[in-house]
């Protein structure tokens, strides 16, 4: 498997990514950034400023993944941020649940800097799919558009 990436695929009416890793959190990382890239195209201008830290919890890896790629909607719809660098810290087992720890970099949204992309309305469970392996981490996901 490749070191960590992302690459749309073939979707009739919405945005189909499908991301890897050698862990969860690279996987995780890497559908952020598809996420960043759907809305806006060219993450290597964004300028990594603005630093904000996220916890996300939820009952399991496919609803943190949802809850964790939603927050990155709700920041970009209120306060107009994107991000080029996505550190996850740690996903771990925290009661019955999951927890996420997340570092994100990036800048306030510039209409004469960055290139507009396709608008997110929401992200889907259709076609969710986490494949861990001992050695990589696959993920397929939808954006609802």
């Amino acid at each position: 498997m490749k070191k960590a990436g992302f690459e749309f695929r073939e979707h009739t009416a919405d945005v189909q990514v499908r991301s890897w890793g050698p862990s969860l959190e690279e996987a995780f990382s890497q559908a952020a950034y598809s996420l960043m890239a759907t809305i806006t195209p060219n993450l290597k201008i964004i300028t990594p400023k603005i630093e904000k830290k996220i916890i996300i919890e939820s009952m399991d890896k496919k609803a943190l993944l949802v809850d964790f790629l939603s927050e990155f909607l709700y920041i970009f719809d209120v306060h107009e941020l994107v991000f080029s660098k996505i550190h996850i810290t740690k996903i771990e087992k925290y009661n019955d649940n999951y927890k996420l720890k997340a570092t994100l970099k990036g800048e306030k949204f510039d209409f004469a800097k960055h290139e507009i992309g396709i608008e997110v309305k929401a992200i889907t469970y259709s076609f969710l799919n986490i494949e861990e392996k001992h050695d990589s981490t696959l993920i397929d996901i939808v954006f609802d558009i």
